[in-house]
């Protein structure tokens, strides 16, 4: 697969728009409680920024799929390794509890796909895979939190699936790591494309 720096720079117009109609957009986990366990997230420009990017997937027809960690009160789709801890923060995560809905501003609309998921992969036990299938995408666009967790385990995933995987970089925060560090990892490790909100409007621009 050619990279999209050098897809652009060699303009090649035509995979471009073969690219952007055969991809979809990605929003990983964008819910309050992630927000509220990390402060150090500038929640307000990082909702921008997504916003952002989901207006200019949506202008092009790219299929916006939203990423929800949601669990039952019962325990019994919890992770093993937290289900026993009476303090587990996958409390926070139950359906309807406040802190499980999706951050202010991103604009969800009815015709967006919403794909709720119990592990950090968004493919694990899910139906993402069968939704991008049908729609016929071979490259996917990630951006949400964060960058060190979820993205990574869903973009490794994605990768192993034989899917392309295209990291909007001003979309993403990690938790624990830098952004930098996270997004250097999957670029190493699965070759996965860092590309800017120009680079996405060129792009999308054919």
């Amino acid at each position: 697969m050619i990279p999209f720096s050098e897809s652009i720079v060699a303009g090649e117009g035509l995979l471009l728009a073969q690219m952007v109609r055969k991809s979809a957009l990605i929003v990983i986990d964008m819910q309050q409680f992630f927000f509220a366990e990390n402060q150090g997230v500038d929640q307000h420009k990082l909702v921008a920024h997504c916003r952002e990017i989901i207006g200019i997937s949506r202008n092009v027809g790219i299929p916006v799929i939203h990423v929800v960690t949601i669990y039952r009160e019962d325990r019994i789709d919890w992770p093993e390794a937290w289900r026993e801890q009476e303090q587990s923060w996958c409390a926070n995560l139950v359906r309807d509890r406040e802190l499980s809905d999706e951050v202010a501003g991103l604009g969800l609309k009815p015709h967006d796909l919403v794909v709720e998921k119990k592990r950090f992969s968004a493919f694990y036990n899910t139906n993402l895979d069968d939704i991008l299938r049908g729609l016929g995408c071979k490259y996917i666009y990630v951006i949400g939190y964060s960058g060190d967790v979820c993205v990574r385990f869903t973009s490794v995933d994605a990768y192993n699936r034989g899917y392309g995987i295209g990291l909007v970089e001003a979309g993403i925060e990690s938790f624990k790591e830098t952004k930098e560090k996270s997004l250097d990892y999957l670029e190493w490790l699965i070759g996965a494309d860092r590309i800017s909100i120009d680079e996405l409007k060129k792009i999308t621009k054919g």
